[in-house]
């Protein structure tokens, strides 16, 4: 596999800025359509966006609709690592997790961008 062909894509907003949110799902949505592998590694606030049915609770004004960018993203393989230790600063180890989410931290994010990644963050 190429060097461009994974896709990394750093969140730290969740609520606090949905228009962070929808790059990070368009970008993240036509890296797959492209073919690519793409990972959304979420840390700090960006860890809520992990969780089961938040895509529904945020949107921008007159912008593609998050619930179907998550859903297709999901569809299409798209990933996401929740930092773990995000994840326990903020008390949420009993959380729901949306497919495709699995709490990893920066081992297994090296693991997935061996070899080269192109990267993005919001």
């Amino acid at each position: 596999m190429a060097a461009d062909d994974k896709v990394v894509l750093g969140l730290v907003h969740a609520e606090d800025d949905p228009e962070s949110v929808l790059i990070c799902y368009l970008l993240g949505v036509e890296a797959l359509r492209a073919g690519k592998q793409a990972l959304m590694w979420l840390t700090k606030d960006g860890i809520k966006v992990a969780r089961d049915g938040f895509a529904s609770t945020v949107n921008v004004p007159n912008a593609p609709s998050i619930t179907d960018l998550h859903a297709e993203y999901v569809e299409k393989g798209g990933l996401f690592y929740v930092c773990p230790v995000c994840v326990k600063t903020r008390g949420m180890e009993d959380a729901t997790w949306t497919k495709g989410a699995e709490v990893k931290g920066a081992p297994s994010l090296y693991e997935f961008t061996e070899g080269g990644a192109l990267t993005f963050n919001y």
